[in-house]
């Protein structure tokens, strides 16, 4: 058993971390500090340091030799070639959420569509940000392919500690997620995959406007 738990802390410190991240509790380009970390999780040093390394393998943390630990800043070639991953390979995501979406599931998707539109209206507490990776996780988790899944996860975590708000408007991509819901829910998977890729190829479009 104490193996076990052993084995288990630093996924937990890994999947703590991430999530601070994601809320922005920890922004890009900002030290991480082993002491006040560990302080902070109430775990000792070594599986910080196994978190830390996991969290470098998905480009959400840089360790730079005598200097530390960082959360990555991306540079705008390296917010580009997400882009190119994320239109590759969430329109698979979306295609598979079709073929293999259950009720439940779907009914999680309409909930996580729904909170968006609500934060746009100002009655939800969660950034813009979370509640579109919400809805977009909620389409890789549908596609029953984990290793997707947690790649798109590190990718958007990344993606959203390096800017600030989205690149298109909310109310378009509110627009946008509403067809890619209902592409899903009548199983049309070649429909989904389409619309997914317009999204986020719409996106990266947006990107290539701004300014490093």
């Amino acid at each position: 058993m104490y193996q076990v738990k052993q084995k288990e802390l630093p996924e937990t410190v890994y999947e703590t971390i991430k999530e601070m991240i994601l809320k922005n509790q920890l922004r890009s380009g900002e030290k991480l500090s082993q002491e006040k970390l560990a302080d902070r999780l109430g775990v000792s040093r070594t599986p910080l340091l196994a978190a830390f390394s996991k969290l470098e393998k998905e480009m959400l943390v840089e360790l730079v030799p005598r200097r530390g630990a960082f959360v990555k800043k991306l540079s705008k070639k390296e917010f580009e070639d997400l882009y190119d991953l994320r239109m590759r390979l969430e329109p698979l995501g979306a295609f598979e959420a079709a073929n293999r979406r259950s009720d439940a599931q779907l009914a999680e998707l309409r909930q996580r569509h729904e909170e968006f539109e609500r934060q746009i209206a100002g009655t939800l507490s969660e950034s813009i940000q979370e509640a579109d990776y919400n809805f977009h996780m909620a389409i890789m988790r549908m596609s029953g392919n984990e290793l997707l899944f947690r790649m798109i996860s590190s990718f958007n975590i990344i993606i959203i500690s390096n800017l600030e708000g989205l690149l298109k408007e909310p109310t378009r991509s509110l627009a946008e997620h509403e067809l890619i819901y209902k592409a899903i829910a009548a199983g049309r998977s070649e429909e989904a995959e389409r619309c997914m890729y317009e999204h986020i190829a719409d996106a990266k479009r947006n990107l290539l406007k701004l300014e490093f």
